[in-house]
């Protein structure tokens, strides 16, 4: 409801303006206008995993409880970084050397990569690193959003005349407004390096990047002499 009553508010209409059917006499044009925004990518995250195969269940569940247990404990003891269990499965292998595999996932990050860098070094140790990757703020990705959908708004409005004018009429009444975002992520590559089990260094992960996304605000106007 909150975004429906900035866009009655924008266009200068009425609540119910939108949902009024037009005289046939009026032309109608349809078009669309777009905006975009950009994000810093400054959070790390960093996906880690404990994970026994074997042929007792119980033992094994034993020995990942065991490690992400001394993965938390490191965790906690920086500030600045927050942790989360991703899933936690045992399952069946079919293997006859080691037919039960039990897994934890953890999923860690951090809007201070030098904090959190260093301690991934340490608990590859136990831990497996899938993988590392920058993410922006929602924050600031929320932000950006509605600051983007504010301004096409704007620009749709003043579009709705210009379009009118151009074909010889005088005014320009709105019609139907839709608002459609579409995230567009960079496919950037954060490269790890150092995996091997040691305390310092850590993993070496590219620059955060930009996090780009647009809004596209679109629909009709009837124009009016």
């Amino acid at each position: 409801m909150r975004r429906t009553h900035i866009l009655w508010l924008l266009l200068g209409l009425p609540g119910l303006a939108v949902a009024k059917v037009p005289t046939p006499t009026l032309t109608s044009v349809n078009f669309h206008v777009t905006t975009h925004y950009r994000v810093p990518r400054t959070v790390l995250h960093a996906d880690l995993q404990a994970e026994a195969s074997g042929r007792n269940p119980a033992k094994l569940a034993a020995m990942v409880n065991q490690d992400v247990s001394w993965a938390k404990a490191r965790l906690q003891s920086v500030p600045g970084i927050t942790w989360r269990s991703a899933g936690y499965q045992t399952q069946a292998t079919g293997q006859t050397a080691a037919p039960w595999l039990v897994r934890e996932d953890l999923a860690v990050q951090s809007s201070d990569p030098a904090a959190l860098l260093p301690l991934m070094g340490t608990l590859q140790s136990r831990l497996h690193l899938v993988g590392m990757q920058y993410a922006a703020r929602s924050a600031a990705v929320d932000k950006a959003l509605r600051t983007a959908e504010l301004r096409g708004l704007r620009r749709y409005r003043k579009q709705a005349q210009q379009n009118c004018a151009a074909l010889g009429y005088h005014g320009a009444r709105l019609g139907q407004v839709f608002i459609n975002t579409n995230v567009v992520p960079l496919a950037r590559p954060m490269p790890a390096m150092a995996l091997a089990a040691r305390v310092v260094p850590g993993p070496v992960v590219g620059r955060g990047g930009t996090e780009r996304g647009r809004v596209v605000v679109g629909g009709n106007a009837y124009c009016e002499k």
